[in-house]
């Protein structure tokens, strides 16, 4: 996969890729971590059948969150709700 989807403002902000999910059910999500002075975020890209449909900053440290409920957020995303990426946030305290 080519860098072509990442705009502008995070072109040469990208340390590397940490991890690609596979695909499950036309979704799959990059996740890269950033340069310095960035380095505490991570850049989030979603696609669906192989185009780009998100792009947001993510904390570094919770990333192999998003892995762990990928399942989640894709149900989510087919249902128009935004649950997985909170399961994905949550930090466990109620």
């Amino acid at each position: 996969m080519n860098d072509e989807y990442i705009t502008q403002q995070y072109r040469n902000s990208i340390e590397k890729v940490a991890f690609t999910t596979h695909e499950d059910r036309g979704f799959k999500l990059v996740a890269s971590y950033l340069k310095q002075p960035n380095d505490g975020d991570a850049l989030i890209h979603l696609f669906k059948d192989g185009k780009m449909v998100r792009e947001f900053l993510f904390p570094a440290y919770k990333i192999w969150n998003l892995s762990a409920h990928f399942k989640d957020i894709v149900d989510g995303e087919l249902t128009n709700s935004a649950s997985g990426y909170k399961m994905a946030a949550w930090n466990g305290l109620t």
